[in-house]
């Protein structure tokens, strides 16, 4: 069965709404099911030829990428596979002092202390590997990039507005959801308030940037707006509204002001992009500021957000700061090889048990610390090799339209990692999977993508 490219790209963003909807935590058992619909719809691609000439493509134009991508990827594995219990004592001395206190009479162990949580952080690398491989081939023009930006946009509106509507009913458990926790927050089909925000933040992004291109594709002046402005932007407009409702009610300190970090980077983006006095972009991201951050802010009760913020201190995060300096001393003792993708938690029970406050910790409230934990030295030169390729593909000196994705893209990640480091959303499947498709959006080919942006 040969499907049409529209057909394809209809499918892949319902196969991605399936994924970032379920994965909303850690559960293994989804991350499996959104794997296995990665792989089916990967195997559809291949066959149509026009779709598989241009996957072709992508990997000759970015085969160095691809090829640190999946040495990654074998690491990761490499972090599974039984060893000689004798290799560690020299190879990794913290897991031989580990396993050699262990009462069971076992040769072969693995470099990660939790093989079955690996394997499915594993399967979900493999799943960014295909959409790196499959997004540029399927979405090569600006009107198909759009397409997926205001996909998301709307992805993201839906969520905010039955996560804002159950949370004004007090957010009873239902059948798809069982509430234990943020009973007065916005969370939507997350565990974490947080974790929700940053997904809505992501959509809100995905409009902003649709506008961006929008407006640079059609010339927009403030003088011609009203002219050829569509119903698609003004949709996304009010789908930005119930964005920030929804981030605005998840009352995360970290989040909100990420956002607020976005907007104003768009509206400075906007201002030198255009060379205008006063332009259209400039003006709707300034009215976002104003009238959705304060006046709806005060609409949902902006007070407590507030509050939150005068709250908090240092005694206050004691939890969260024990679980960094529990996590940075934990790579200490892994520090080449980790301790093994997703096995923060288990690590936790074994050599802390309870934070101050009495609660178990599955995440260490920084992705950084969790990260070059679980994968250690090695496992971070690959990834920063992989960011600076990524990057360097990305920056085309040439390309005026092509220095300007990476002007965007670049301040969405640093506010993502400044944003990280009191956060543990980027270890969420659903919320790395719509990431990894906006970053995959930046591989397109530029000459493909015509003259949308300056």
């Amino acid at each position: 069965m040969v499907l049409k490219k529209t057909i394809l790209q209809n499918l892949f963003l319902l196969v991605v709404t399936l994924c970032v909807s379920i994965n909303a935590s850690n559960s293994n058992l989804l991350i499996q099911f959104s794997s296995i619909n990665f792989i089916i719809f990967f195997f559809l691609c291949l066959k149509n030829k026009k779709i598989l000439e241009a996957i072709k493509e992508n990997y000759i134009n970015n085969k160095l990428f691809f090829v640190i991508f999946f040495v990654y990827v074998g690491y990761l594995i490499f972090q599974i596979i039984p060893l000689p219990l004798h290799w560690f004592e020299v190879i990794a001395p913290a897991n031989y002092a580990l396993y050699s206190s262990i009462k069971i009479d076992k040769e072969f162990w693995s470099l990660s202390l939790d093989p079955s949580n690996s394997y499915f952080r594993i399967l979900n690398c493999i799943n960014f590997f295909i959409i790196f491989f499959i997004f540029p081939a399927l979405f090569f023009r600006s009107k198909h990039l759009m397409k997926v930006l205001f996909f998301f946009c709307l992805l993201g509106f839906c969520h905010a507005v039955f996560a804002t509507y159950w949370m004004l009913i007090g957010n009873p458990s239902n059948f798809l959801i069982e509430k234990n926790h943020y009973l007065h927050a916005s969370t939507g089909l997350f565990v974490n308030r947080a974790v929700f925000a940053t997904f809505l933040l992501l959509c809100a992004f995905s409009g902003l940037y649709y506008m961006v291109v929008f407006f640079q594709k059609n010339k927009i002046t403030s003088f011609s707006f009203f002219e050829q402005i569509n119903t698609k932007i003004i949709y996304v407009r009010i789908f930005i509204i119930f964005l920030t409702i929804g981030i605005l009610t998840t009352w995360s300190r970290i989040v909100n002001f990420s956002y607020v970090l976005v907007l104003i980077s768009f509206l400075i983006y906007s201002k030198i992009s255009f060379k205008k006095y006063i332009n259209p972009l400039s003006t709707i991201i300034l009215f976002i500021l104003l009238f959705d951050i304060l006046i709806l802010g005060l609409v949902f009760g902006n007070a407590k957000l507030v509050e939150r913020y005068a709250e908090t201190s240092i005694v206050g995060e004691a939890g969260r700061l024990a679980l960094h300096k529990f996590g940075f001393t934990q790579f200490k003792e892994f520090w080449l090889f980790g301790y093994g993708a997703g096995a923060f938690e288990l690590i936790f029970k074994l050599f802390y048990n309870i934070l101050p406050d009495g609660n178990l910790a599955s995440h260490a409230h920084n992705d950084g610390i969790e990260l070059i934990g679980e994968v250690g030295i090695i496992g971070i030169s690959i990834l920063l090799l992989l960011s600076s390729i990524y990057f360097k593909k990305l920056l085309n000196k040439n390309q005026e339209r092509e220095r300007a994705r990476f002007i965007l893209l670049s301040v969405l990640l640093i506010i993502l990692f400044i944003q990280s480091f009191i956060d543990f959303s980027l270890h969420i499947p659903g919320i790395t999977t719509l990431l990894v498709i906006i970053l995959a959006s930046g591989m397109i080919k530029g000459e493909k993508l015509g003259n949308y942006i300056a």
